[in-house]
């Protein structure tokens, strides 16, 4: 009954910060939380004590886990570089220089202890960013710089932390060790990640090959996915379970990009909300155990080493600006380095001030630094602890003042707060039908979906074709699912009506593939790698096996490693591969149209099957363009903003006549009440994913 009531406790205190919050928009709701946090532990004496390991696997794993699969992937890639550097390199330095210059300032830390705490204040929240960037106009490279570092540096930041409490409880420190326990949870717990994120894609495709598609199952498993993988990681392995947790969401994310739960967006959305839902709570839950955890700690410092409560405060104050000074000089250096290489853009100690303010300490600092245990092996009390706890949470509100106060200043510039939410349709009443429907639901979706295709095709001009292509492409798949579905149903579907003309395009492109290998204009290489790529797709052809791609994820990166080596190891430079890895995709497309454009030639009659074949011979063709179109588009951030308004205002089109058909097929009596309400509401699940994060961005 106590932990139920403080589990209410503290979901309302999270519930009042945000309507404090509401309406006081330009303070962070953290410091709200930290404060209802402070009210309870003085006001009230609640006093809640923390188990390390079970803290870290209800708060850490599912946050990291939440930041590792929303991430953008093509931010990440672009910015590899200075992500890397802040999250791996600027870790490190802030470790090894950060816990010398605290030990100096307090030496009554141990050496292990003053690492541990630069350690745990080291690793950025780009939640707290993202909030004050809603009301600070802040340059969107440092933002995303912000939110990738923040994805790895959880991980390196929490590594050398763990390892310094380690070294700590046991109450030796030898480099050696330190550096093979280090490389152990890394590699070990990057293993487990991608094997369990891997059997987790698997095991969901594997349900909805067997018609296990309820919307619960689905999320409750996603839900779950963290813990477990933080759990075998940590207590079968002894490895990392943060390295595991975000190495499993990178994976599963990859994967799932081509999961058929792209094709259910009520899937999709339902876990995206859920999550939204769980990582809130999740989040101000920790700021508000930090102000029931602040007068305690506080109070044992003084207590413990007569320390005075001004003394203290002062500490962490300090330990926050040498964090701040060497980020700040990091960034500088960065700058530095990028004009000598390029001349272009000189280095701005304000834009580097800046980037030091971002900066912010939050929830998984906090998650962290109340997972230090309160003895060590010998039995006596953990060094310092409540010093090391109180230190840490001053450097997390200093951060969240400072940044709050001094990012306006130095960018003079703001932005509209906003707390709106894209919202789902409400759903009709269901009604029973009397007059008997000529199509069932599943005809009546695939009918909406082909008008919804004929609309994007009228919709086509020479700048929007690829994303054309891409949405039609996407939209035939949805209608191959669903006449996977319709076995036993009087559609006299079955999944071998369309191998012959997939077949005759494999074929195609086999023997142009041939061509420009005898023509020199691909090297052997490229050959072979796409001609393995050809005998894959013939294999899952013949199998009928279309959507199993990402159960064979080990066998696709082993070869994709492979081939890495091989050109490594070759004359030929990764450019040129991917020059002719380009051209060989655009012609082999083009080969494989002509032959279904002259296959179709002797199917000129107006029969159903010369219509079927027709069809489907254009699906294909549409596939194969979308592939030519995708490798000849630019590939730049503002393409890819145009791109996304463009396909979103398309999607849009599409689903509105889809809608439009619907509704016209209950009028004509063709569907039943439940079918239409049914597919509406799967239209408005799609028009939200459609829409969903475009306020965010």
């Amino acid at each position: 009954m106590i932990i139920l009531e403080l589990v209410v406790i503290l979901i309302v205190s999270v519930t009042i910060s945000n309507v404090i919050s509401h309406f006081v928009p330009e303070v962070p709701i953290s410091l709200f939380q930290i404060a209802i946090g402070l009210v309870l532990s003085l006001a009230f004496g609640i006093f809640i004590k923390i188990d390390s390991h079970w803290f870290m696997l209800l708060f850490v794993a599912p946050l990291l886990y939440n930041d590792a699969w929303r991430f953008p992937k093509h931010e990440l890639w672009e910015l590899r570089g200075p992500i890397l550097g802040n999250a791996i390199t600027l870790v490190l330095l802030t470790t090894l220089v950060g816990g010398f210059f605290i030990h100096l300032l307090m030496p009554q830390l141990p050496s292990a202890v003053a690492l541990a705490l630069a350690a745990v204040v080291s690793p950025t929240d780009p939640v707290a960013v993202q909030a004050i960037a809603k009301r600070v106009k802040l340059p969107k490279t440092v933002l995303h710089i912000v939110s990738g570092e923040s994805l790895i540096n959880d991980a390196s930041g929490l590594v050398s932390f763990n390892t310094a409490i380690k070294a700590t409880v046991a109450g030796t420190f030898l480099l050696s060790q330190a550096i093979g326990n280090f490389f152990w949870m890394t590699i070990v717990g990057l293993i487990i990640g991608l094997l369990l994120g891997s059997l987790l894609n698997w095991l969901r495709d594997v349900f909805d090959r067997v018609g296990l598609n309820d919307v619960v199952f689905h999320t409750v498993v996603t839900i779950l996915a963290p813990f477990l993988i933080y759990w075998v990681a940590e207590d079968i392995f002894h490895a990392s379970g943060v390295i595991a947790v975000v190495a499993g969401a990178i994976i599963t994310k990859i994967l799932s990009d081509h999961h058929v739960d792209a094709r259910n967006p009520e899937i999709s959305i339902t876990g995206v909300r859920t999550w939204e839902i769980f990582v809130y709570l999740l989040n101000g839950i920790i700021f508000v155990l930090l102000g029931i955890e602040l007068p305690p700690a506080l109070a044992a410092v003084v207590q413990s080493s007569q320390m005075h409560t001004g003394h203290a405060i002062f500490y962490g104050i300090v330990v926050w600006f040498i964090v701040f000074a060497i980020r700040t000089f990091w960034a500088y250096g960065n700058q530095m380095a990028a004009y000598v290489k390029s001349r272009e853009i000189k280095p701005s100690f304000k834009m580097a001030i800046t980037s030091g303010l971002t900066g912010v300490r939050g929830a998984v600092t906090m998650a962290a630094v109340m997972t230090v245990p309160t003895i060590i092996n010998d039995g006596t009390a953990f060094p310092q602890r409540d010093l090391l706890v109180f230190v840490a949470a001053v450097v997390v509100i200093v951060s969240l003042l400072v940044a709050t106060i001094m990012l306006p200043i130095m960018t003079k510039e703001r932005s509209a707060h906003d707390f709106t939410q894209p919202e789902m349709a409400d759903s009709e009443a269901v009604t029973a039908e009397v007059s008997k429907p000529e199509m069932t639901e599943s005809q009546a979706r695939i009918f909406a979906i082909q008008v919804g295709i004929q609309t994007l095709r009228e919709q086509q001009r020479e700048e929007n074709r690829a994303i054309v292509y891409e949405l039609i492409t996407r939209k035939q798949g949805t209608i191959a699912q669903i006449r996977r579905q319709l076995i036993g149903d009087k559609s006299g579907y079955t999944g071998t009506d369309d191998a012959e003309l997939r077949l005759i395009g494999v074929q195609a492109q086999r023997d142009r593939l041939q061509q420009l290998l005898v023509n020199e204009d691909i090297s052997p290489l490229t050959f072979s790698s796409q001609s393995r790529r050809l005998e894959r797709l013939e294999n899952l052809i013949a199998a009928d096996a279309q959507y199993q791609f990402s159960s064979q994820w080990a066998l696709v990166l082993m070869r994709r490693a492979w081939r890495s080596v091989r050109i490594w190891f070759s004359d030929e430079t990764s450019a040129k591969i991917q020059k002719e890895t380009s051209l060989a995709i655009r012609e082999t497309s083009k080969a494989a149209i002509k032959a279904l454009s002259d296959y179709m030639e002797k199917y000129s009659g107006d029969t159903v099957t010369h219509r079927m074949e027709r069809q489907n011979a254009y699906n294909l063709i549409v596939t194969y363009r979308y592939r030519i179109e995708n490798e000849k588009h630019d590939d730049t951030p503002e393409q890819r903003q145009l791109d996304e308004k463009m396909r979103m205002e398309l999607e849009l089109k599409a689903l509105n006549a889809q809608r439009e058909t619907i509704q016209n097929l209950y009028e004509q009596k063709r569907i039943t009440r439940q079918a239409g309400i049914n597919i509406r509401q799967f239209i408005n699940f799609s028009e939200t994913a459609a829409l969903a994060g475009k306020d965010e961005e």
